[in-house]
């Protein structure tokens, strides 16, 4: 377990991790929630398959004339996901957003199949997660209801979710109302491709169901591969967005709302950089309460070190990059300063695998 995460450390990683900030959706506070028409259905692809028959998967116009590639899950036997969410929450009027930081950790294993057809069993854990006070304190207590839970289920070359999710842990959080709707849950953040080589402009539908502010929520979205590039030091990358419906549970009436977000996948390594997500939600469309959110979830692997512990690199294998010293002295106060207080001021070093906004690694965050 590690401890608990730093005023230092958040700040660190949203600049690390390139914090969305105030977007479009939250300076529209008080702006009745958009109305977004469900994408309409299309021949799924890859039709013949049981995961394209279960959601409908299809790319609905042709793309246009450019490179295409298979783009899909490499499902790696073993490996080690660590997870970090940094996010921000503006409730309502609120003026001050709240922030919060989340680490998980998904592990693979029993894999089998390859390329589309390879199928692996995911392990999810919550490691840690901290909110600022006061508001976050809701948001601790909706963690502290599943966090010593530990869930798994089949996924999917595609990022589907083949059956439903086991979770396992003490028998109060299990059998709690938040536990057991884990059950239909999808631990891979709802990462989503199409069974065929795609190019630029191809487009494709999902529905699926993750947990999201405390409650397991659905989302109906079209998927769009926006650019295919290649990069020197990342091989092959691209940039995928996705915008729909977000529904969830509410107190007295479903939560409704939209959703929309980017994800920088390393085509090459076949594994997930950075994924951001912003969403706004109220009771209904008429209402003036409406929720807005931010997130950017940071994906690095852990792999043994030199000395048998675990070190974080880049999910595609390579060294993260090494953030310069927070808080360092200035040159000329430097110059007085002992050895030993020189070493004192290395400060905070970034460790949630860190990017620039668009994706690109950058610097290492961590507390």
């Amino acid at each position: 377990m590690l401890r608990p995460y730093s005023t230092g450390f958040l700040l660190a990683c949203v600049t690390a991790c390139g914090d969305p900030g105030p977007s479009r959706l939250q300076q529209r506070e008080q702006a009745p929630v958009p109305e977004v028409a469900p994408p309409a259905s299309a021949t799924p692809v890859g039709a013949s398959g049981p995961a394209a028959q279960a959601e409908p998967a299809a790319p609905k116009t042709p793309p246009p004339p450019s490179e295409r590639a298979e783009i899909h899950l490499s499902l790696k036997e073993g490996s080690t996901y660590r997870v970090t969410t940094i996010g921000n929450i503006r409730f309502g009027s609120l003026v001050q957003p709240t922030g919060f930081a989340r680490e998980e950790r998904l592990t693979l294993k029993d894999c089998d199949g390859e390329s589309f057809t390879r199928v692996c069993t995911l392990e999810h854990r919550y490691v840690n997660f901290e909110a600022e006070p006061p508001n976050g304190k809701f948001l601790v207590n909706d963690e502290k209801a599943v966090d010593q839970l530990v869930t798994s289920h089949r996924l999917l070359a595609t990022g589907e979710r083949p059956g439903t999710t086991t979770v396992t842990g003490p028998k109060e959080q299990a059998d709690s109302k938040a536990g057991q709707a884990l059950v239909d849950a999808n631990r891979f953040f709802c990462i989503r491709f199409p069974e065929e080589a795609i190019g630029v402009g191809a487009k494709w539908r999902s529905k699926c169901q993750m947990r999201s502010g405390g409650v397991v929520d659905t989302r109906d979205v079209l998927w769009e591969l926006m650019k295919l590039e290649r990069d020197p030091e990342m091989g092959l990358r691209a940039e995928l967005t996705y915008v729909g419906q977000y529904t969830a549970p509410g107190a007295k009436t479903s939560v409704q709302g939209v959703v929309r977000g980017t994800l920088f996948f390393l085509v090459d390594a076949g594994e997930p950089h950075l994924l951001r997500e912003e969403f706004t939600t109220a009771t209904d469309t008429a209402s003036k309460y409406v929720t807005h959110s931010t997130l950017a979830y940071q994906f690095v692997k852990l792999v043994p070190g030199p000395d048998g512990k675990e070190i974080a690199v880049r999910v595609d294998g390579k060294p993260l990059a090494e953030a310069p010293a927070m808080n360092a002295p200035k040159p000329e106060a430097a110059s007085g300063a002992t050895g030993q207080a020189g070493s004192e001021a290395s400060g905070a070093k970034a460790e949630a695998g860190a990017t620039h906004g668009d994706g690109k690694p950058g610097a290492k965050t961590g507390g």
